[in-house]
């Protein structure tokens, strides 16, 4: 399986980006797997299939702690770096079940 990891300023089309690859790989019928680690990304073009905002949003640590949005995203990229087990474990389940429904190994 490969991977491509998308980052850039806010605005840079990322999330345009990931929904053409994801439509590109659908037609295709190639097997890929989306994962959003944007904790202030809450509408997407595509349906990730591992979204960091199970875990935590920016939107809800402001409301919570009183943080900026600065200060809210620092802290929610902190809450994934003690919680990689979790993101690791919904990666893995994720593609367990894909393989399952489609047969593949």
């Amino acid at each position: 399986m490969y991977g491509v990891l998308v980052i850039g300023a806010p605005g840079a089309g990322k999330s345009t980006f990931c929904a053409g690859l994801t439509d590109i790989f659908s037609q295709t019928e190639r097997p890929f797997l989306t994962v959003n680690l944007d904790p202030a990304n809450d509408t997407m073009a595509y349906p990730p299939d591992v979204n960091i905002t199970e875990l935590i949003t920016v939107n809800d640590v402001m409301d919570r702690l009183g943080l900026g949005p600065n200060g809210a995203l620092k802290y929610c990229i902190e809450t994934l770096g003690v919680n990689t087990d979790w993101l690791l474990q919904v990666i893995s389940l994720t593609i367990i079940s894909r393989v399952q429904v489609t047969g593949n190994s």
